[in-house]
């Protein structure tokens, strides 16, 4: 019997997630090509940002990424992603991804080497656009 019902949606994702890795691994070889980083960066023993990012295959796509208000402009956000390109080099990434939006930090990216590759308007809200980013690694 067939059914559809409600699952919890953190062990859903893992299993689509299982899913969409085994059809890729079986379709192009790849075994073993996840992985993921995560930095915090303390003055004083207080937190103020941070980054994280998961790697598939030749990718490193940073998922988060914030900085506490009163720490922005003094160079901090800058070492965290020195420390993610540091891992995805090691890793050996080809690129690395970040999304964004209209309000959020697209010239601190792009001051970092990142190029808008893509756009959507209106998203996630009328009024704003998201961007998608990208810093190649193997030029």
């Amino acid at each position: 019997m067939i059914e559809i019902k409600p699952l919890d949606i953190a062990e859903n994702e893992k299993e689509i997630t299982r899913l969409l890795d085994e059809h890729r691994d079986e379709t192009f070889g790849f075994k073993g090509t996840k992985s993921s980083c995560s930095f915090a960066i303390y003055e004083d023993g207080v937190y103020l940002g941070g980054i994280s990012a998961r790697r598939t295959v030749e990718e490193l796509h940073i998922s988060q990424f914030a900085m506490d208000p009163r720490a922005r402009g003094k160079g901090y956000g800058q070492k965290l992603f020195k420390e993610c390109e540091a891992f995805a080099l090691k890793e050996g990434c080809k690129v690395i991804t970040v999304t964004t939006q209209s309000f959020q930090a697209r010239p601190f990216y792009e001051k970092q080497g990142y190029t808008v590759f893509g756009q959507i308007e209106d998203v996630p809200f009328i009024g704003t656009t998201r961007y998608y980013l990208v810093k190649r690694l193997d030029k």
